[in-house]
């Protein structure tokens, strides 16, 4: 029984993850999660007290799966390599649903401290991310000696401000420029 309720549960967070990526965490009510799943309301109530509860819940699970993907993803490459893998793919070459999702967090962020708590911590682990990064190159010898906090803090600046400016304005030519001014700005301080 435990089982097919940490299943019913995964599920929840899995349909109410659907539908922020389709309409925005703003628009979604209880009542689209339970017609996802077909279940009635009050089985979301069993497992989590509140609306808030269920939001960051399920914002934390997905948020932190991505994280684990690219990881795995930039783990096993040269730092270099693992470098503008990170870079690329982190930058958004459209507004799509991930970076919908991203920014409806942020913006229930600057009016609500437990929406502030979770991207604070999902930013921490993402610079955590880019920091061992740059800490597998300094130890290998292919980038140089550098305060490593302060050069993470810059470079996730400078991909946060650049993704804002892309999901705008997605055009090709724009995010060639973003990809170059960030690949030069890597190069000078690394």
């Amino acid at each position: 029984m435990k089982e097919k309720g940490a299943e019913l549960k995964v599920k929840i967070l899995d349909a109410a993850i659907t539908l922020f990526t389709e309409k925005g965490i703003e628009k979604v009510t209880t009542r689209d999660v339970t017609e996802l799943v077909g279940i009635a309301r009050s089985h979301i109530y069993h497992y989590f007290p509140d609306w808030q509860t269920l939001c960051l819940n399920a914002l934390s699970r997905f948020m932190g799966t991505e994280l684990e993907a690219y990881a795995r993803k930039t783990a096993p490459l040269p730092p270099e390599q693992a470098m503008t893998v990170f870079i690329e793919d982190y930058l958004p070459d459209r507004a799509d649903a991930i970076w919908e999702l991203y920014g409806s967090l942020w913006r229930l962020a600057v009016h609500n401290k437990a929406y502030a708590d979770l991207a604070l911590e999902m930013t921490e682990k993402w610079d955590a991310l880019l920091a061992g990064i740059i800490d597998r190159g300094v130890r290998s010898g292919v980038f140089r000696e550098i305060n490593i906090p302060r050069v993470t803090r810059q470079i996730s600046a400078l991909l946060n401000g650049y993704s804002d400016q892309l999901i705008i304005d997605s055009a090709p030519l724009a995010r060639e420029q973003v990809l170059d001014d960030i690949q030069a700005f890597v190069k000078l301080v690394l």
